[in-house]
């Protein structure tokens, strides 16, 4: 639980070099911190005091008075000299002057830099006038420099305007934090890491404000809103108010109008609102105390509030029956106005909906198709829920699945899919059924013979021929989300895209995925951007998913056509879609290829990354098939960062998934590693053999030639080469080819060929294996005795492993002191280190245990060792570790 009387400090580090540098300026005299309450000033003052001290100057803090302090120089008092009186100004200047310079002392000068006494007065306001006077001498004098703190300048006092205004002075206008620096400040809070969505989420609530983000967190912990998932920090229900935020805001609501207060509670609940429909002397009120703004919108005005978290505290203070009163009548408001805009509609379902329960059936359908446009699900699932409550029409049962898919409910979803069939009427609804019914076993329950047995179903009882080729593409569809690209070819062979577009939405993603998975890159990637494109220019429709989920098609195309880079900004991007939209499956999948993608490119720690946020939410919305594949990934790349037990957990928490994915040959991967990583590196061999196989049976060469290369970098490349050779002359992509010349010299023992290989995959992105490669080169060079080419390879290959996230594989382990070893003397070496007996070793690389013996002596003799334990040592000294 996070402590609410703590919270970390984090950004703010261009103000503290602003303070630096103000205060290594003999021509500045003051630093004063401006912002609204609860931005950071007085923690950042305090920052910046310390950072004085740490520079050598003596520091103070002035003590804040009431209107009328009881005493003369009040704030100043405990700084004074003691044998001063306050009725002589010349002497106590002067005095005071002499005193802080004394404090300040020749001990702490430093060569060509003066030290000055540093007052924070944390509010400015709070000083009394003769403080003020005085430290204003002081500042003219060159003996003081003020940090201070004032929150608003259009209020400011005329005792705090005179330091702000007397001397040179460097202001700063704090304003809330970054996004970034949200996360890290609740990452610190909560020892944890915390779901983007949920920091997002955090952020626009707040504004940055570091204290009203404290309270939401404190909040939001305390009622179960904020919950650990086992992967990170999410919000699972909505962001509730606190009493100190309540009383901040109900403080500064004092003397404001009733007409005005009113005024507020409406745009609290309806913003915005159009400004010309309230009155101008409660929006002036409370414009000019900072309650709201007016924004402009085209030809129109409307109202806001300036915070977003007034709005969950107003929110909740406004009684039922006023806000019912409110609702209704904006309602009314909008209707009579024309309701022309699209988002009119939604607002009036809304408010109808929050006032009453009910709304009439033609707006709560337009509201619910608008809101599915936007990919706003649970706001779909309230308006067809209300509307089928109200009639027996097919549409909003329709809706309603398919929100109930969208958000994770599928029970209820399958449910509501057989509700909507009773009431189909023409082929076109039982069309939207089916393809409603088929996403839900395929992607949701992961039923490949379910959501297979629905499309053949919907062929015996639809006849239109336009209808029956979406059916033919949803079927493809289907076998691609199982991993089975020869199968998805075969029946998307004689489908033509034109015509119905739903045909083309359904079939070109899965068609372009399957042509690249059975090597054929370029036609793939073509197909790929065009499927995109046409989806997001599509109307949207029932049965279509999110327009992110066709980015995963061409992050793969671009992945295999050597373009990882290109294809990590295409996934990033289309994951910041997703999470504007909370479309929680899109958000999963993109994440989840992201993953995958980082993996490739041989960062591990970013790849860990993705898969816990991938993880996270395929787990919070019942996301099964996702969750596995995430959690297959970040075991994968918590293996090959050598942290073996956060493999293990990911590994423990797949059990009873199935299996499932356009990559779920690749799956086992991740036990491949985690194997790999404890020592057994015989068993991941032998595991990635065995998903090889399930990748050919499924004719998907891309994931087979991927698992070939992992066997081959863990010491089994002769085995490897000859069927990446017999695959070579269907595969067109970049990636492939660097990945055959990079086995083949491998194979071959060819460093040159290493080294020309190491450049080519550096160039695709895949910079772990490219170091690997130029590893093995530098040791094949020193085995031959040229130096001089060794110790380039080497130096080419710890440049490229510093981009690799601390990754750790048996084909970076022939560098350091393994240089000196063969392949097999720098594998056995890497198991006996691992902690493997020989008898052990022995098994994992199924030699015998007199072979080892023989191997472990070697060892011994070239690395000057005598025992295991320094074995290990001198190893892992050589490995920089």
């Amino acid at each position: 639980m996070v402590d609410p009387m703590s919270w970390p400090f984090v950004g703010r580090e261009s103000e503290i070099a602003a303070f630096d540098e103000a205060l290594a300026d003999e021509r500045c005299h003051a630093f004063v911190l401006h912002g609204p309450n609860g931005v950071g000033k007085s923690h950042l003052a305090h920052v910046c005091r310390r950072r004085a001290e740490q520079a050598g100057h003596a520091t103070g803090k002035a003590v804040t008075v009431s209107e009328s302090p009881s005493a003369a120089l009040a704030s100043l008092a405990h700084l004074l000299p003691e044998d001063v009186g306050v009725d002589d100004p010349v002497a106590l200047f002067r005095r005071t002057r002499d005193a802080l310079t004394d404090t300040v002392g020749p001990g702490a000068q430093r060569p060509g830099r003066r030290r000055r006494f540093v007052l924070l007065a944390d509010d400015l306001d709070g000083l009394d006038e003769a403080s003020a006077g005085l430290a204003g001498q002081l500042l003219e004098a060159g003996a003081l420099f003020l940090l201070g703190v004032v929150t608003s300048l259009r209020a400011v006092k005329p005792v705090a305007y005179s330091l702000l205004a007397g001397e040179p002075a460097r202001r700063i206008d704090l304003e809330g934090l970054s996004e970034a620096d949200v996360g890290a400040a609740m990452r610190g809070a909560l020892d944890g890491p915390v779901e983007p969505r949920t920091v997002t989420m955090m952020h626009k609530v707040s504004e940055g404000n570091p204290r009203y983000l404290r309270e939401f967190v404190v909040c939001s912990l305390s009622s179960g809103a904020l919950a650990d998932d086992g992967e990170s920090w999410a919000l699972v229900s909505e962001v509730g108010s606190t009493p100190l935020l309540e009383g901040l805001l109900e403080r500064r609501l004092v003397g404001v109008t009733p007409s005005a207060r009113s005024v507020l509670n409406r745009i609290a609940l309806c913003q915005p609102v159009d400004a010309s429909s309230l009155p101008d002397d409660a929006t002036d009120e409370l414009e000019s105390l900072g309650f709201v703004r007016t924004n402009r919108e085209g030809r129109r005005h409307s109202v806001t509030l300036r915070h977003p978290a007034h709005q969950v505290v107003l929110q909740l203070a406004i009684p039922s029956s006023e806000r019912r009163r409110i609702l209704e009548k904006e309602a009314a408001l909008i209707r009579s106005r024309g309701a022309r805009r699209c988002t009119d509609k939604i607002r009036i379902a809304s408010w109808q909906l929050a006032a009453t329960g009910s709304a009439d059936p033609e707006t709560l359908l337009r509201a619910a198709e608008l809101a599915r446009r936007d990919q706003k699900f649970r706001q779909v699932c309230d308006f067809a829920e209300a509307a089928c409550r109200l009639g027996e029409d097919f549409r909003p049962r329709l809706l309603l699945a398919e929100s109930l898919l969208e958000i994770g409910e599928l029970t209820g979803a399958e449910e509501a899919f057989g509700e909507a069939a009773k009431r189909a009427v023409h082929e076109r609804d039982l069309l939207l059924v089916a393809l409603g019914r088929c996403r839900l076993f395929a992607w949701g329950v992961i039923d490949a013979e379910r959501a297979l047995e629905t499309v053949a179903e919907a062929m015996r009882e639809i006849r239109e021929p336009r209808h029956r080729a979406v059916l033919t593409a949803a079927r493809g569809a289907v076998l691609m989300a199982f991993g089975r690209p020869a199968e998805t070819l075969h029946a998307l062979r004689d489908l033509a895209f034109a015509g119905d577009p739903h045909v083309g939405i359904i079939g070109k993603g899965p068609r372009a995925a399957a042509l690249v998975a059975t090597g054929r890159v370029a036609d793939g990637l073509e197909l790929a951007r065009e499927a995109y494109e046409d989806r997001v220019t599509f109307e949207d429709s029932p049965a279509i998913p999110h327009p992110v989920q066709y980015l995963n098609t061409l992050m793969f195309a671009l992945e295999e056509g050597g373009r990882l880079e290109e294809a990590y900004r295409t996934g990033h991007k289309g994951w910041g879609e997703a999470l504007a939209d909370d479309a929680a499956g899109a958000e999963a999948w993109i994440a989840a290829a992201l993953a995958r993608c980082s993996l490739l490119r041989g960062r591990p720690g970013d790849a860990e990354r993705w898969a816990s946020q991938a993880a996270s939410v395929a787990g919070r919305n019942s996301l099964r098939g996702t969750l596995h594949m995430a959690l297959a990934r970040k075991a994968e790349a918590a293996a090959v960062r050598g942290d073996v037990a956060t493999a293990q957990r990911a590994l423990s928490e797949c059990a009873g998934l199935p299996d499932w994915g356009a990559f779920r040959s690749e799956l086992p991967a991740g036990r491949a590693w985690s194997a790999v990583a404890q020592g057994r590196v015989q068993e991941g061999r032998e595991l990635l053999w065995e998903a090889a196989a399930s990748a050919r049976t499924a004719g998907h060469l891309a994931s087979e030639a991927r698992l070939l290369t992992d066997i081959a970098r863990l010491g089994d490349a002769k085995g490897a080469l000859p069927r990446l050779r017999d695959i070579s002359g269907d595969m067109d992509g970049d990636l492939f080819a660097a990945r055959l010349s990079y086995v083949e010299a491998l194979a071959g023992a060819d460093p040159s060929g290493l080294l020309d290989s190491a450049r080519s995959l550096e160039r695709t992105g895949s910079l772990l294996v490219a170091a690997e490669a130029a590893a093995s080169a530098a040791v094949h060079w020193g085995n031959k005795g040229e130096q001089r080419q060794a110790a380039a390879a080497e130096n080419f290959s710890n440049s490229l492993r510093r981009h690799c996230q601390g990754a750790s594989s048996p084909g970076l382990a022939v560098l350091g002191a393994a240089r000196h070893l063969t392949r097999r003397e720098a594998e056995i070496a890497e198991l006996v280190c691992a902690g493997l007996s020989n008898a052990e070793a022995a098994e994992a690389l199924t030699l015998s245990k007199r072979t080892v013996d023989n191997h472990l002596q070697n060892i011994y003799r070239k690395l000057g060792v005598r025992s295991r334990r320094t074995l290990k040592e001198e190893y892992l000294r050589g490995r920089g570790n």
